[in-house]
């Protein structure tokens, strides 16, 4: 059971997604986007992308995108 209660306007996950293969890397992702409120950011490292999630997010400037 996910110990918070959800949503959030920001989720930090920077230097994490590395050690992920690419599948698990695009649930995340989505699974990130159902927690963030509308227009919230997620913020990754900015060595990191969001692959082909892209579609769920706005870029802001390297390493912060905005739901969409």
């Amino acid at each position: 059971k996910f110990p918070f209660k959800k949503p959030f306007h920001a989720i930090f996950c920077r230097n994490v997604m590395i050690y992920f293969d690419q599948p698990t890397r695009a649930d995340i992702i989505r699974k990130f986007h159902d927690f963030l409120t509308p227009n919230g950011y997620l913020v990754v490292s900015h060595s990191e992308s969001l692959g082909r999630s892209q579609d769920l997010y706005r870029y802001v400037m390297p390493g912060v995108y905005q739901k969409i």
